[in-house]
């Protein structure tokens, strides 16, 4: 099953996007410390932007996101199907992390902290500093947000 993560920009202030450093010691230690966006498992019959909104409060306490995506509902038979547009999808294809990314362009505001064990050092990162990690260091970020950041600038989601 995917995940879903946010490509989440602060509100009423210089463009910054909220970020954190992954920390999953046991399962994924090749990314430890390394720079990552907000986001997580999405679970069986949540609606996407639900998973969003929950797992950016559980990692890092924003909880007044506004995602900017329209989302429809249809029903037939009883059962509710919601069809949504992320604005990138991010996937693993070699790589010892399988992993698939909906990534959702939203807007927060508000300290963000570091709440879960699987993040660290939640913080707003102006779009600048990104800009130059990125090509300076993009050892600095995990391969899925490297290449969702590399495609948000190339895009001018940013």
């Amino acid at each position: 099953m995917p995940n879903v993560y946010g490509l989440v920009r602060r509100r009423d202030a210089a463009p910054a996007v909220l970020i954190q450093k992954r920390w999953k010691p046991h399962s994924d230690p090749d990314n430890l410390g390394r720079w990552e966006l907000p986001g997580g498992k999405w679970r069986a019959l949540e609606p996407a932007t639900d998973c969003l909104r929950r797992e950016v409060e559980e990692e890092t306490g924003i909880s007044d996101l506004v995602v900017g995506k329209r989302i429809d509902e249809h029903e037939l038979h009883g059962q509710v199907v919601q069809v949504s547009q992320p604005d990138l999808c991010v996937q693993m294809i070699a790589g010892g992390y399988p992993s698939m990314l909906m990534i959702f362009l939203s807007v927060g505001n508000g300290e963000p902290r570091s709440c879960g064990d699987d993040a660290r050092d939640a913080q707003w990162m102006p779009v600048d500093e990104i800009r130059r990690l990125l090509e300076q260091d993009a050892d600095a970020f995990t391969p899925l947000t490297y290449a969702a950041l590399q495609e948000a600038f190339a895009r001018r989601l940013l």
